[in-house]
């Protein structure tokens, strides 16, 4: 005997719309997904995953990603925040592979205009360094990523992270100290805007959400 009931199931694909999803403004507000909703509440904090290669034009970095939150819905259009980057484990693994010393290097940055972003680096070598040369390439590795960022907002700074030309500025900055000539940033992520407080004569860092 057949079920009636079937005939009071909703479709609830057919209740959905499909919304745009562009990238900021500063990514050119590129279309980077379609995404469905019943309703726009339910898309805003969705996280969208586009390959870096569709904004730089390097075809190596396809499996690499830069990560956009969903922050507003006008009509079908969604805008978005950059929220980090992301390199592929298989990028990373062919990297290291046949090279003799890793280095990771985990150092948070506030930009310009007061962003926090917690960025990861590798580096490989071609030969096993010294406890006093690592020292020194991850000391100086960290100092040029903070005064790099430190002279861009967010925006200058995402798309500089997630470019081609930091990677021979960091070389530049280690080749008085070790030739390091593999380097990947393999993540990045925003926290938010830090506000700096005064309390008991220290400062002190908060993040905004």
């Amino acid at each position: 005997m057949a079920d009636k009931r079937k005939g009071n199931v909703k479709d609830k694909w057919k209740e959905k719309s499909w919304y745009t999803v562009v990238a900021p403004s500063y990514f050119g507000e590129k279309e980077i997904a379609l995404t469905p909703g019943a309703d726009p509440k339910f898309i805003i904090n969705r996280t969208i995953a586009v390959p870096i290669s569709d904004f730089t034009g390097n075809f190596k970095k396809s499996a690499s990603m830069a990560l956009f939150k969903i922050d507003d819905c006008v009509g079908k259009k969604c805008t978005t925040n950059f929220i980090g980057h992301k390199v592929s484990d298989d990028t990373i693994r062919r990297m290291v592979r046949r090279r003799r010393e890793r280095i990771d290097i985990i150092t948070d940055i506030i930009t310009k205009d007061l962003y926090k972003v917690a960025v990861k680096i590798v580096l490989v070598s071609d030969n096993k360094l010294t406890g006093t040369k690592r020292s020194e390439v991850r000391s100086s590795v960290v100092s040029f990523i903070n005064s790099k960022s430190g002279d861009m907002n967010l925006s200058e700074f995402a798309l500089y992270i997630i470019g081609d030309n930091i990677y021979g500025e960091i070389v530049d900055a280690l080749k008085d100290i070790y030739p390091i000539r593999k380097i990947e940033i393999r993540r990045s992520e925003v926290f938010g805007k830090t506000l700096q407080s005064t309390a008991n004569g220290q400062m002190a860092e908060t993040v905004a959400n």
